[in-house]
């Protein structure tokens, strides 16, 4: 194990990947801001949600590796491993499932590469929803029920050219003209790297797209620029250049060729990092349950972490409460802090003679275990590629066939899908315990969250360009915004800015909200940032992450921000003011952060 990356104060890139390894002024770059950004995520996960949700802050057994003091006594690192084939699909498509939809095996695995399917049941299917053209039931905790009315079900989400494909594994197939498969490409790749990449230079995003994708066609910066409706360039008022669109045409769907299509970050709304980091953090809360109940199932719906019946959200809250309900130790998040694909299992493999592994299968951005001296792989990014002359139908996967005259058995299957090899590997991230002085008070269970009611102040999840902000969800309405801070140079004046904020008020009164601007601690009010409120409507977008227990209703404030001359560069927390909440006021750190 390599404790060195994971005893330092400094947050590293993922897989400690280096994109500008010929430009060390670059490099440093990207580096600080990188570690700037998952610092202001970690600072926002421990306070988690005081706001609109009850027993739900704050996370004082999650720790931002800011707040520790290195080296630790031990070095304990505790990976979690959880199947990169969406287990959603089955539960509500599978026949195996007992789903109304009874869906084979094959049909599930079409569902996940193609996002349709010919469907001629009873259900009727819902073409309007923006993803799978099919409706659910609505409620998931305790438990998910098909004898939930029909009138209450909703559809498919989460939303997006490819959001079903949730477990933060992502993919895009590129098929021959017969249909069949002649490359992958998976990718666990979170969003906010590649924001936080164009920021520090677009052109080598378009070169790593190339590298990535290897199409026949070269891939531009403007390929990538987010554009409006007339294809006019969006410029981020935060950078004063044309910013990135991370849904563009070769991030985009489950279908890749020469003209568009392809994986290479994750796009679906819940697969950021920032919300990976979220649920961690509110693992660690414990709950009061009882030992017969204490599972998956129940503690996620306790917890309002992630979603149920997910394999990764169950698995990883399961874990992560577990260590600090047995161990007694905080946890924190291992660096480099990332989510990664582990290498498929190939002992049912069968590839043709004359060829192995090696020649259909590589990793493409990472590193495998027994290279970094780590316990698990940091893939990033890994390929299927059928050698000159084959198809991926020419390799086979073992699969479990019930009703065989002895009984199931290892039937060879030819890959025509991608879920076939998805269904073969995990996907992992790891917590390391930071252990605790001895005489530590123990963490009392809380009581399940629950909806906060009367007044309360708001809850702000994304400072957003309100002109990106409207292209990006004419783009699709569910694109995968994410939460990094946005850079303020002292003595600008930041107009026609939103932000996007959950707020209870049983009086209604999110019209007169007022926003103030903490320092760094979240101790005391900075006067030399203002930011005045212009106007308040719904909002139609997702929440950041989507959702986290979250009550009360979505608006999107437009603002003006000012930052004077001379203004201390750092961090910055927001506090949204509900005149009528009596609480005592907790900003959310994180969102904002002055240029020197």
């Amino acid at each position: 194990m390599n404790d060195k990356i994971d005893f330092t104060s400094i947050y590293a890139t993922p897989a400690q990947i280096q994109d500008f390894p010929d430009n060390k002024s670059l490099q440093e770059q990207m580096d600080n801001l990188w570690d700037q950004g998952l610092d202001a995520a970690n600072q926002a996960s421990t306070v988690s949600n005081p706001w609109t949700a009850t027993n739900q802050a704050p996370c004082n057994w999650y720790v931002n590796r800011k707040d520790v003091s290195f080296p630790l006594s031990t070095h304990i690192v505790e990976p979690v491993f959880w199947t990169a084939f969406p287990n959603r699909l089955k539960l509500y498509f599978s026949q195996t499932e007992k789903s109304p939809y009874a869906f084979t095996n094959e049909q599930v695995l079409h569902l996940a590469d193609f996002g349709d399917i010919d469907y001629n049941g009873d259900i009727p299917k819902d073409p309007s929803n923006d993803g799978l053209p099919f409706k659910i039931p609505s409620q998931t905790c305790p438990q998910m029920s098909w004898e939930q009315a029909s009138s209450d079900w909703k559809g498919y989400d989460p939303y997006g050219p490819r959001g079903w494909l949730d477990e933060y594994c992502e993919w895009a197939v590129t098929r021959n003209p017969q249909g069949q498969i002649i490359a992958i490409n998976f990718t666990c790749e979170n969003p906010e790297y590649w924001y936080t990449l164009w920021k520090v230079d677009p052109q080598r995003v378009a070169e790593l797209y190339n590298e990535l994708l290897s199409t026949d066609t070269t891939i531009t910066v403007e390929d990538l620029q987010l554009k409006d409706s007339k294809e006019n360039i969006v410029i981020d008022p935060f950078t004063n250049a044309p910013a990135y669109n991370p849904l563009n045409k070769w991030n985009k769907g489950t279908i890749a060729t020469n003209i568009g299509g392809g994986a290479v970050h994750l796009t679906s709304p819940p697969n950021t990092i920032g919300a990976e980091i979220l649920l961690a953090a509110q693992a660690t809360l414990l709950r009061e349950l009882a030992p017969d109940n204490y599972n998956m199932q129940s503690l996620v719906c306790a917890g309002a972490f992630g979603r149920p019946y997910r394999n990764s959200d169950p698995h990883i809250g399961l874990q992560v409460n577990q260590v600090i309900k047995n161990v007694g130790v905080k946890i924190m998040l291992t660096n480099p802090l990332g989510l990664y694909l582990q290498a498929p299992d190939f002992s049912n493999y069968t590839f043709p003679e004359g060829t192995c592994v090696n020649d259909w299968f590589s990793v493409v951005r990472g590193r495998r275990a027994n290279t970094d001296g780590e316990s698990y792989d940091q893939i990033l990014h890994m390929k299927f590629h059928a050698p000159t002359g084959y198809t991926l139908e020419d390799v086979t996967i073992g699969a479990l066939v019930e009703g065989s005259a002895n009984g199931p058995s290892q039937t060879p299957q030819p890959i025509q899908y991608a879920g076939q090899i998805a269904d073969t590997f995990k996907v992992a991230i790891a917590a390391t315990a930071v252990p605790q002085p001895e005489g530590t008070p123990v963490q009392i269970p809380l009581p399940p969250v629950g909806n906060k009611n009367g007044e309360s102040d708001g809850y702000p999840s994304m400072i957003i360009g309100n002109q990106v902000f409207e292209a990006m969800t004419a783009v699709n309405p569910n694109p995968p915004f994410v939460a990094l801070p946005v850079y303020l140079n002292p003595s600008q004046t930041y107009q026609d800015i939103l932000m996007q904020v959950s707020y209870v008020s049983d009086s209604d009164n999110v019209n007169q909200a007022t926003i103030e601007i903490y320092n760094s601690d979240s101790t005391a009010i900075d006067p030399n940032i203002t930011i005045t409120l212009k106007k308040v409507t719904n909002s139609d977008g997702t929440p950041v992450g989507g959702g986290s227990g979250s009550n009360g209703g979505l608006y999107n404030f437009f603002v003006t921000i000012a930052v004077a001359a001379g203004t201390t560069p750092g961090l910055r927390g927001i506090l949204i003011k509900n005149q009528a909440a009596t609480e005592a006021p907790t900003p959310l750190p994180g969102l904002i952060y002055i240029n020197a």
